[in-house]
């Protein structure tokens, strides 16, 4: 039952820097050869530091980012955690309004070194009824 509860604080540990837009902290958490479908990319970013470029980057155009996971789902697998479910990831960009998308997300952690290090990441936009 440790790993469930390393991984979930591990995971909340993101989310908070995350809606802090910190970076180096959100960064400090990722694998060095992470993956990420960020929510508004159609494209895979590969690697610590691409990821971290870009992470700055959408921070930096931000006045505020939060990302509020609805009911995450957590598993342990081995040496593999999966955190999942639903978000709403409200945004405020500095020359713009408030919005908020609704996703569906993915973390895929592995442990190394006694820590979770995020290995994958898919954010993406939950289809609108039509």
């Amino acid at each position: 039952m440790a790993d469930i509860d390393d991984l979930k604080a591990t995971f909340e540990q993101v989310v908070a820097a995350i809606c802090r837009r910190d970076a180096g902290a959100y960064s400090n958490f990722w694998h060095e050869q992470i993956v990420a479908f960020p929510p508004l990319s159609p494209f895979a970013v590969e690697g610590k530091g691409t990821l971290r470029q870009m992470a700055e980057a959408n921070f930096a155009q931000n006045e505020s980012v939060t990302f509020s996971p609805i009911n995450p789902q957590c598993r342990v697998i081995g040496s593999t955690g999966i955190v999942w479910g639903h978000t709403a990831l409200t945004r405020k960009p500095k020359d713009g309004p408030l919005t908020t998308l609704f996703a569906r997300f993915t973390f895929i952690f592995a442990k190394t070194d006694s820590q979770w290090r995020e290995v994958a990441v898919h954010v993406s936009q939950l289809p609108t009824a039509g």
